[in-house]
């Protein structure tokens, strides 16, 4: 079969440059190559088995102050949450239900109520909100995002979301991260991410309740 000029070039080149060009000749070759995919920076992942850092609200409604060091040998749940983000008003519902059902367990789940753009906000408000959204455990305020700044944005300036969760076990090491938005159980296809999420908090929240202290390792 009589060679293309295509080919007839793509020859030569290879020819002319060596055993490197030959890769780069092959068409098939660059079509079938994958590049690594970049990292979700939104994921968190690299934050899985790394100690919470210590944080500083403003101040704390519905329950006297609370310090990650007084908590320890007690799971922790924070969840960010905001005025007129259908994220949180999916989410919060959920995590008072999880509240609820397995505080004598030993879990402590902490909403955290950052105005977006950071302001001050009555007290009165931030409770009337989270009334509102269904969620009726402590309230810590992070009025100028200091906490999420050193939890989550600090971190990566790439990251685009500050509705965030971090499950904290019973020594103080996150187990678990949501990078922003919603989770919560759904039969809609269209929240299969949701679900497949908040599903995967159910597992590792009953995977550190079943702990005791001192057995989680620290990456």
């Amino acid at each position: 079969m009589r060679a293309t000029p295509a080919a007839s070039l793509i020859a030569l080149l290879v020819a002319l440059a060596g055993p490197a060009a030959a890769v780069w000749g092959d068409a098939s070759v660059l079509a079938n190559t994958a590049l690594p995919a970049e990292p979700d920076p939104d994921s968190g992942a690299e934050l899985i088995g790394t100690p919470a850092p210590a944080w500083t609200f403003d101040r704390f409604l519905r329950t006297k102050p609370l310090s990650l060091r007084a908590l320890r040998g007690k799971v922790v749940l924070v969840r960010w949450w905001t005025e007129g983000c259908h994220f949180c008003r999916a989410t919060l519902p959920v995590i008072e239900r999880l509240r609820e059902r397995d505080a004598a367990k030993g879990l402590v789940v902490l909403g955290v109520f950052h105005p977006k753009p950071p302001r001050p906000v009555k007290d009165r408000h931030i409770l009337d909100l989270a009334t509102e959204l269904g969620f009726g455990g402590p309230i810590a305020v992070d009025g100028s995002w200091k906490t999420l700044d050193r939890y989550w944005l600090a971190r990566n300036p790439e990251r685009n979301w500050t509705s965030v969760s971090f499950l904290i076990d019973r020594n103080g090491v996150i187990r678990w991260v949501h990078g922003g938005g919603e989770y919560h159980p759904s039969d809609d296809p269209q929240h299969a991410r949701c679900d497949a999420q908040y599903r995967e908090l159910e597992r590792v929240l009953a995977e550190v309740l079943a702990e005791a202290p001192g057995t989680a390792s620290v990456r």
